[in-house]
């Protein structure tokens, strides 16, 4: 049986308190039975641009007597693309800068994000009723294209491809029922073919992210940590994503895990970034910066953030969202110094048309941050 993990007040599975659970604008995740009718009564549209996430704890605002610095000004750079007869269920960036659109055909589209009640819990369902027929606009500076995938049953789910042309296909729940019988929640897809790949890459996932060798990276909040549908219960299977960030291969191999020789522990993946052979995370607890090199070298630098949940990063720079009870427009900019992210300025995000920016979806790939609305795609970029 699925159990409740409670938003302000999360817990291991022997009761251990966890700290901090980040609200996650797309509903994938256990809530109280209040908290998911809110967040999911806002029409189908919601889970591919719903907000940031910002809100954070309820009860809990953040406070910065720290410096101020200049705001930043988005630039619009396409608007979204509509595609007859479908509706989109999920955006994403891509390991170059392409912008993906994933759509469901409107008839099916609804059963990718249903729920149910269970005690004082909702839960997201695994696995949709009957399969839906998908397709990903793939948008790049130069043109834009259509491509065609096979029907699939992940519920809510996230996409990304690979440098062949891929196309990868997460959902970010899934159930343990017996060791044969558990759900396979990554689809990897050969476009040319229609062939799916079926691979496991755990309940629990928070972010999804393929690099230039064409590794896939997943962060996991703690439910996909501690464990929750049939994981880590008694003697059940240890979670997938218990190290809290994981490589896989193309395949499903598990390539390498966050390492427990650290004085440093994921609870919750709050936000990851993965951009050329190198991925950088940002979790829970003491939310440092954590990068992660093409062989898997890892180094920290400590913050003085907390309960970020998008951040974009240059050579010099690292400009994250929001903190716990933050606005929308709110982000900060700070310099990477050895061991630490120094001189964070706390900054104001404006819409081209210079207006606070009011709600959306945020997106970071490299030094890029992105802004998902209804109606457009707006960037800014650490330069």
């Amino acid at each position: 049986m699925a159990r409740p993990i409670i938003v302000a007040d999360a817990t291991a599975v022997d009761g251990a308190a966890v700290g901090p659970v980040q609200l996650h604008g797309a509903c994938p995740y256990s809530r109280t039975g209040g908290g998911v009718k809110d967040e999911c009564s806002t029409g189908l549209d919601a889970p591919w641009f719903a907000g940031d996430g910002q809100s954070g704890i309820p009860g809990q605002t953040a406070s910065w007597s720290g410096p101020l610095a200049a705001p930043i000004q988005f630039q619009e750079i396409c608007a979204i693309p509509t595609l007859p007869g479908f509706s989109i269920v999920r955006n994403a960036v891509a390991h170059d800068g392409s912008l993906l659109f994933l759509f469901a055909e409107m008839s099916a589209a609804k059963s990718l994000f249903e729920t149910y009640e269970e005690g004082i819990g909702v839960f997201p369902r695994t696995r949709a009723a009957a399969a839906a027929r998908l397709c990903l606009v793939r948008v790049t500076p130069a043109a834009s294209h259509t491509i065609e995938l096979p029907e699939l049953d992940l519920t809510f789910p996230e996409v990304d491809v690979f440098p062949d042309g891929r196309v990868l296909v997460a959902g970010p729940r899934c159930e343990w029922r017996s060791d044969s019988d558990f759900d396979l929640n990554g689809a990897v897809v050969q476009p040319a073919t229609g062939q799916v790949a079926r691979i496991l890459l755990g309940d629990g996932i928070s972010a999804v992210q393929i690099d230039d060798l064409g590794r896939i990276w997943v962060g996991y909040l703690d439910e996909g940590v501690f464990g929750n549908f049939g994981w880590g219960s008694g003697s059940r299977p240890t979670p997938v994503g218990a190290a809290g960030l994981v490589c896989f291969s193309d395949a499903g191999e598990k390539l390498w895990e966050f390492p427990n020789n650290h004085s440093y522990s994921i609870a919750d993946c709050y936000a990851l970034n993965v951009s050329g052979t190198n991925a950088i995370a940002f979790f829970y607890t003491k939310f440092p910066i954590c990068r992660i090199d093409r062989d898997f070298e890892v180094s920290f630098r400590t913050t003085n953030l907390a309960g970020c949940h998008t951040f974009a990063v240059s050579d010099t720079e690292a400009l994250f969202s929001g903190q716990y009870g933050d606005p929308p427009d709110a982000a900060y900019l700070g310099r990477l110094s050895p061991g630490r992210l120094s001189d964070v300025r706390r900054l104001r995000m404006l819409m081209p048309d210079g207006s606070a920016r009011s709600g959306g979806r945020l997106v970071a790939r490299g030094k890029a941050l992105y802004h998902f609305d209804a109606e457009r795609v707006c960037r800014f970029s650490l330069d």
